[in-house]
């Protein structure tokens, strides 16, 4: 548990807010960082951070949240607290730690008829994040799925109405800030170019590593059998509004986009397993545990031994927690050009697994991002395989100059396997204690690398 309150986060975001609320005053944090702001997150953290660790701050939103959910339904509150992306959310604090919170509140105070404490609710979740005006469609879902009657004619109004002053909130910060939303272009485009087949892989992944293999197939049956009509359009039109958020990808906890999964999910479970639904807490409990084992191997960002004043380099993901007494150039960067004159001038030159696996440590990285050990691709540092000798150094690469016509195989991937089923898959995997991907894993004969690297420019490969 400590590893979880005092570790470096994982989240890497945060470095940048603890930088901004620990350095600047309140009305300047709130309208500071990268778009869209986050304001009541950012004026939150910058109260918070006075007393509590950063994770404890996501740790006590997610034992309030369990707390509030448990008011609605204590089964499903129990379902909740052990979803793999919840668990994931509530021990990392990031903006979605603190966004479920309100969405839960907001569902709370709508069943309760509280209309004045639901607009509140409301304007905090648009303020601690706009993507938040999606999730709202679907709270209006929980009271049919509870079978309770609401009055959600009124209530709509009080959304917009909590929308709207949202809004006006950022307009001005954004104003007196001086900022745009230029922001938004940035993701629009990332979030277009995707294509079709990758969004589906995309939703997928971002449901089955969240909320378990099996659950979409259990969760599908159930809704087949026992939804009245109005149950299944209410789950219809949260499919959707689920599939537009999870269809985003992005090198992050991808899965806390779509956090809000959770409650209705849970609900829905509860609804429709009934008295069986402890079947499905035995099934999830596995696959939090699993999770809960990478945390206790230690932090995942600590680096290798390598001499002083050297040259480093280092994925983009790591940025914000790596630190080195020399040079460190960022795979993604402009200064790879570097390498040779650096070389030149008599620095040695090491490079990290990471750096060639770009990982992240529980929802991306290892687990399944497109340059991982799950998904060999095009790693963005494969062009210094075609360029430079390298070698093993403690625990991380080394790269040396390279004279002479490179090997035709410069670059080419090698793949590591276990040879015990064990290693079927990898305990780095997010889902490694699901049952539903162990039964997909032995159908299929599929096996996860153990490890894989490319060929220098010799055309041979060093093994760490």
């Amino acid at each position: 548990m400590l590893e979880l309150i005092l570790n470096t986060p994982l989240f890497y975001d945060i470095p940048e807010y603890l930088q901004i609320v620990t350095s600047h005053g309140f009305l300047e944090s709130i309208t500071l960082g990268h778009f869209p702001i986050h304001p009541i997150f950012m004026a939150i953290l910058w109260g918070l951070i006075k007393f509590f660790p950063v994770n404890l701050i996501a740790i006590l939103f997610g034992i309030v949240s369990v707390f509030v959910l448990s008011k609605i339904s204590k089964k499903a509150a129990i379902i909740y607290a052990i979803l793999p992306a919840i668990w994931i959310i509530n021990t990392n604090l990031m903006v979605e730690s603190v966004l479920l919170f309100f969405y839960i509140l907001a569902t709370y105070f709508l069943l309760k008829q509280k209309k004045i404490w639901f607009l509140i609710s409301i304007f905090l979740m648009v303020g601690t994040h706009l993507e938040a005006i999606f999730w709202i469609p679907t709270i209006f879902f929980v009271p049919i799925l509870l079978k309770k009657k609401v009055k959600n004619k009124e209530f709509v109004k009080w959304v917009i109405l909590g929308v709207i002053v949202s809004l006006l909130f950022y307009l001005v910060l954004y104003k007196i800030s001086g900022r745009n939303f230029s922001g938004s272009t940035e993701q629009a485009i990332t979030y277009f170019s995707s294509g079709i087949i990758r969004m589906l892989r995309n939703i997928w992944l971002a449901f089955s590593t969240g909320f378990g293999g099996l659950t979409a197939f259990v969760l599908g049956f159930l809704v087949i059998k026992n939804a009245n009509k109005k149950e299944k359009i209410g789950w219809a039109i949260f499919g959707i509004l689920f599939c537009i958020l999870a269809a985003n990808w992005q090198g992050d906890f991808m899965v806390r986009r779509i956090a809000f999964v959770g409650i209705i999910l849970s609900l829905g479970l509860i609804r429709y397993l009934k008295k069986w639904w402890w079947i499905f807490a035995i099934y999830l409990i596995p696959i939090t545990v699993s999770n809960i084992s990478l945390y206790a191997k230690g932090s995942p960002f600590a680096l290798s031994e390598i001499p002083r004043g050297q040259v480093l380099i280092q994925t983009h993901y790591l940025a914000p927690f790596t630190k080195y007494d020399g040079t460190i150039l960022w795979i993604d960067g402009n200064d790879m050009g570097a390498i040779d004159d650096l070389m030149s001038s008599g620095k040695r030159v090491f490079l990290t697994k990471e750096a060639i696996t770009a990982p992240y440590r529980l929802l991306v990285g290892n687990n399944y991002h497109i340059t991982s050990l799950f998904r060999v691709g095009e790693s963005e540092s494969r062009f210094l395989f075609k360029k430079y000798k390298v070698s093993k150094y403690n625990n991380v690469y080394e790269l040396e100059k390279f004279s002479g016509k490179a090997s035709e195989s410069a670059g080419e991937p090698v793949i590591f396997y276990g040879t015990d089923f064990a290693s079927t898959l990898s305990r780095r995997r997010v889902n490694y204690g699901d049952l539903g991907i162990w039964i997909w894993a032995i159908v299929t004969n599929h096996k996860d690398p153990t490890g894989w690297i490319y060929k220098d420019a010799e055309g041979v490969w060093p093994q760490i």
